[in-house]
């Protein structure tokens, strides 16, 4: 398998199983929010978002994780100043067949 393929077949596995606990977590937000009716809608919110946001902060880092591990050839992750991580696809020209300026 290359890398471009590994790299999109684990991304997407972990987008998958993100989504799955995401709706575990609306099941379970709406079944805590059902136990007690008064205050149903911040027991949803605090249960939603108390699973739903942990879990796409680590499916974003991992994520970021199989991008590095799974590069592309010719491509490597370089810290940018003020921009962080980025991959970054490098190309290397072939040399002129003249000089310019200098006729010989």
């Amino acid at each position: 398998m290359t890398s471009s393929y590994k790299r999109s077949l684990y991304s997407s596995i972990v987008r998958i199983v993100a989504n799955v606990v995401m709706i575990g977590a609306v099941f379970l937000g709406m079944y805590m929010a059902s136990r007690s009716p008064m205050s149903s809608m911040s027991t949803f919110c605090l249960w939603f978002f108390g699973i739903s946001i942990p879990v796409w902060m680590g499916a974003f880092a991992l994520i970021r994780k199989i991008r590095q591990v799974y590069a592309d050839e010719g491509a490597t992750y370089i810290e940018l100043p003020r921009q962080g991580a980025s991959l970054v696809y490098w190309r290397v020209l072939e040399q002129p067949q003249h000089h310019l300026g200098i006729v010989r």
